[in-house]
């Protein structure tokens, strides 16, 4: 383990122990530096390396200081990695969504409140009419970020956000491309959310799992040059 390998899990540590809170401010620089025994040099290369992926704050000329460690903010990291690679493995994209989506409309449809409910209802019946790209593009991220919100986890929806990201160009050309395939996707979604709100479990995870499914017939039809008709049905 490197020098600074060591001091960042040191750091690690401080805070997995609860010696260190969010919002808590570090030691001074050398003093730190003189506990864990090292260089100060290897000690900012360590809090650099931390403050990447947001578990610490570096305020110039106030010091440093640890996040509030929230999710959302942790994740953040991972979600910008996702639009670098969103043109990238979109097999292995496919495959975690189908770990996680399904599970995940489950989850909502045993927990989604009246209020997100009606808020998905909103935007299925404008994608329903809805012909711009941007639009449609747009309102299929409002439905998966509002599918994480009712599950009540803020990771698991940290974690839809990333993969919604990851996959949306072939989203987009989906959705375009063909109007009846369009129209099938939508009646899809209109069944996901009817699923939802009947607070039936089995049957959201279902219709979810036939959606993983249009995307991976499309993908293939990418792949092979070949026509590949919609599905019309469950």
């Amino acid at each position: 383990m490197s020098v600074t390998s060591g001091a960042i899990e040191s750091i690690r540590e401080m805070i997995s122990s609860g010696e260190l809170g969010p919002g808590d401010r570090l030691p001074p620089e050398h003093e730190l530096a003189e506990r864990l025994g090292v260089s100060r040099g290897s000690l900012r290369e360590a809090v650099r390396a931390l403050s990447q992926i947001n578990v610490l704050d570096v305020r110039r000329g106030d010091g440093t200081y640890v996040t509030s460690l929230a999710p959302s903010e942790l994740l953040a990291g991972m979600v910008f990695a996702m639009e670098l690679l969103q043109s990238q493995g979109l097999e292995e994209v496919l495959e975690v969504r189908r770990m996680i989506l399904p599970a995940s409309a489950a989850i909502a449809a045993q927990r989604a409140t009246r209020r997100q409910l009606d808020a998905m209802h909103d935007v299925v019946d404008r994608l329903e009419t809805e012909t711009d790209p941007d639009e449609i593009e747009k309102l299929n991220r409002r439905f998966t970020a509002l599918l994480g919100d009712a599950t009540g986890n803020e990771t698991l929806s940290s974690i839809l956000r990333a993969l919604h990201l990851r996959g949306q160009h072939v989203r987009r050309a989906w959705l375009t491309a063909d109007p009846v395939r369009r129209d099938v996707a939508f009646a899809h979604q209109r069944m996901l959310l009817e699923a939802i709100e009947r607070g039936d479990a089995e049957m959201a995870q279902a219709i979810s799992n036939v959606q993983i499914d249009e995307r991976q017939r499309f993908i293939d039809q990418l792949r092979n040059r070949t026509p590949a008709a919609p599905a019309t049905g469950m």
